[in-house]
């Protein structure tokens, strides 16, 4: 059996969180403080071939963890988001003649990113509930369609939306808000014309039938 021995632990001139990590006197791999702590990589310490594999692929699943910490700087992502980046990199890598990233790693970064609590899709879903209620005045129906195309299981959307939140008695008030901004654009339409365009719009917001005419109800009362 091969032992090596690591003979030097330098950090990156550009990054000093990465580290250039030597064996038997040669640069083997670039690798980030938690490899090195955890692994406790330091000069002197003995590797087998099978040892330098494994840190190897934990290397490079440290390595994309660099880039899910830029990505997630801007916000939170779902499991399905994170899968679906990386086989959008890995089709433009085939394109390019490009080494992938290996399923085998993608899992290994996805269990990484959820032990850091980076993934955590309850948690990503009342985040999303949330952000898109208050800036695109959303209902029930469409903000279910767009966690479901984020890979939400149902089980979390559902509980989402009916906890902690009460959605049931905030969708009026929201119908109306969303209304509202349209009144002045359409002021000079008829009453049917009005009445259609208004449906529709809230339609494609995702309320409910019930909300929606009852919202139309009373602003076209009010007007």
């Amino acid at each position: 059996m091969t032992i090596m021995k690591i003979t030097q632990v330098e950090p990156q001139k550009k990054n000093p969180h990465r580290f250039n990590i030597f064996i038997d006197g040669e640069f083997a791999f670039g690798a980030d403080e938690d490899l090195v702590v955890n692994r406790r990589l330091v000069v002197g310490k003995e590797l087998t071939t099978s040892d330098v594999e494994k840190l190897l692929f934990e290397a490079e699943v440290g390595k994309l963890m660099e880039r899910m910490y830029r990505w997630f700087s801007l916000r939170q992502h779902s499991e399905k988001e994170v899968r679906d980046y990386f086989k959008i990199k890995n089709q433009q890598s085939k394109i390019k003649g490009k080494e992938q990233i290996s399923q085998l790693t993608m899992d290994a970064l996805v269990e990484t990113l959820k032990k850091k609590g980076m993934i955590n899709d309850l948690e990503f879903a009342k985040a999303w509930v949330e952000a898109r209620r208050k800036s695109k005045n959303l209902g029930i129906r469409a903000l279910r369609m767009e966690l479901y195309k984020k890979g939400i299981d149902k089980e979390i959307i559902e509980e989402v939306l009916s906890e902690p939140f009460d959605f049931a008695q905030g969708e009026e008030e929201l119908a109306k808000q969303a209304l509202e901004k349209k009144m002045r654009v359409w002021k000079n339409l008829d009453h049917l014309e009005f009445n259609k365009k208004a449906y529709e719009f809230l339609a494609r917001k995702g309320f409910e039938y019930e909300i929606i005419k009852e919202t139309i109800e009373n602003l076209a009362g009010k007007e």
